[in-house]
């Protein structure tokens, strides 16, 4: 079969019969005529698109799933509960075994401990040096808070 001028429709038209008859052989993709689609083709890019006002295809966005959609739940232990737990120790913590365990900078931990445990929740943090000159903070439970 020989085309001298071939338009678009005729391709398109040509590519349906040829694959119909394809699905009837069950020979798919084994002629030399078989090429992809123009409508399969990539769009043109450029400032030419967009002045005559067509737009690009959005990408499809995947669906939700209902690990997606699921509620972020709270760790099951924050970084605060693991220092009150230190703090609540009965030698205390040093600083630096409080910036170890939250990988927090000494100012933020320093501020956590003024900030949080003395102001907002309202506990007796004492703050003890020891023979080997290392500073020890301590919640004092037993104490009264006044």
């Amino acid at each position: 079969m020989a085309i001298s001028k071939t338009s678009t429709s005729d391709v398109v038209e040509f590519m349906r019969a040829e694959s119909a008859s394809d699905a009837m052989t069950g020979e798919a993709g084994t002629s030399a005529a078989s090429a992809p689609s123009p409508a399969a083709a990539p769009a043109p890019k450029g400032k030419a698109q967009a002045k005559r006002g067509t737009t690009m295809p959005k990408a499809a966005t995947p669906p939700e799933t209902s690990l997606t959609k699921a509620k972020k739940t709270r760790p099951t232990e924050t970084k605060a509960d693991v220092m009150l737990k230190k703090l609540r120790l009965a030698k205390g913590a040093t600083l630096h075994q409080l910036i170890d365990a939250t990988g927090w900078q000494a100012h933020s931990v320093r501020g956590f401990l003024s900030g949080t445990v003395k102001k907002k929740l309202g506990l007796n943090l004492t703050s003890e040096t020891s023979k080997d000159g290392l500073r020890r903070y301590r919640i004092n439970d037993t104490a009264a808070v006044a």
